[in-house]
């Protein structure tokens, strides 16, 4: 087996060189950073928390109505 290298080529699952289409630049870096842009990510992301915050805390308050129940022999 050969452990020949050529930059901006790969081989293939064929043992056949292709040109590395990934070699060149980002281009998302294309496009000029706006000052929304972090805002827009931390939106985001505190929309998210605040999902996944909502969801653990119905799991909680249910868990504490059904202890509340057990406890003062009742159904929910």
């Amino acid at each position: 087996m050969s452990n020949e290298v050529r930059p901006g080529y790969y081989k293939d699952a064929n043992g056949e060189w292709q040109v590395d289409r990934r070699k060149g630049g980002d281009r998302r870096d294309l496009r000029i950073a706006s000052a929304g842009d972090h805002e827009r990510r931390r939106f985001f992301r505190r929309q998210a928390d605040r999902e996944i915050y909502q969801r653990d805390h119905k799991i909680m308050i249910d868990e504490a109505l059904e202890d509340f129940a057990e406890q003062h022999d009742g159904h929910l």
